[in-house]
């Protein structure tokens, strides 16, 4: 992942993504840039969090400005963690829903983060595209298997074909579990670090992805920790709690 800074704001850019599908933007919001303060400084994108609403309306516009985005073209999820998941023709907000799916060109799905990971999913034979949140719930309840289903069933996807992508989370180093939640994993996932179970969420997704049938070759990760990168991240682990959202969005391009 790269990141650029225009007009103070700060975003993330996937290369192999803009190469391997070039009408498909996708862009990940950093902490850099906007107008909210301490500890929710600067560009906080997540309603709910304590942080003065007016700040995070003023940071959302400055973000879709950014990115060239009309407001009713953003589709968001309520994300309750879950395996839950709505297809959308249209911008607009989807409660206890975890995942969007869209064929429409323009509008910009949209996952609010802060640890978890966004997961982007794509195929371009199809231009059919999906966005996921997945924490350590979503991924234990299957919400990559949940949003193959409807790729495959409802659009003719062949995941052979497309190309899958996870946006910046916590990294295996930081992520302490318990040992309850240690045993709901594979053991490939989860390692020792000072004696106690730490998992890698990142590992257990991209296995969950090839289990579907992504080739590994198409599947990218942004290999950025937000509990380890404070400067340009916020992290719910690392900032207890009390801290913004990142979103994710990805949005096919109206090419003609």
């Amino acid at each position: 992942m790269y990141w650029q800074r225009q007009n103070r704001i700060v975003t993330g850019g996937f290369p192999a993504v803009e190469i391997m599908a070039p009408e498909l933007m996708v862009r990940f919001a950093s902490r850099i840039g906007g107008s909210s303060d301490p500890p929710f400084d600067a560009l906080n994108l997540g309603s709910g969090t304590g942080d003065d609403e007016k700040a995070v309306l003023s940071n959302r516009k400055a973000f879709l400005d950014h990115c060239g985005i009309a407001p009713e073209k953003i589709a968001l999820c309520g994300q309750i963690h879950s395996d839950k998941i709505a297809i959308t023709s249209d911008g607009g907000f989807f409660p206890r829903t975890d995942g969007l799916i869209t064929t429409s060109p323009d509008v910009a799905l949209g996952i609010n983060t802060a640890d978890c990971f966004p997961i982007i999913i794509y195929s371009p034979p199809e231009r059919v595209l999906a966005a996921l949140h997945a924490g350590r719930e979503g991924a234990r309840k299957g919400i990559i298997g949940s949003a193959f289903e409807i790729l495959t069933d409802r659009f003719g996807v062949d995941p052979a074909a497309a190309v899958a992508l996870t946006g910046p989370g916590i990294c295996g180093r930081c992520y302490k579990v318990d040992e309850a939640i240690a045993r709901d994993f594979p053991e490939e996932t989860v390692r020792s670090i000072e004696g106690s179970p730490h998992l890698d969420l990142r590992a257990f997704l991209e296995m969950e992805l090839s289990g579907a049938g992504i080739r590994k070759q198409s599947i990218i990760h942004s290999n950025v920790c937000t509990c380890c990168d404070s400067e340009r991240c916020y992290s719910y682990r690392r900032d207890g709690g009390i801290t913004g959202r990142h979103w994710t969005i990805a949005m096919i391009r109206d090419h003609g």
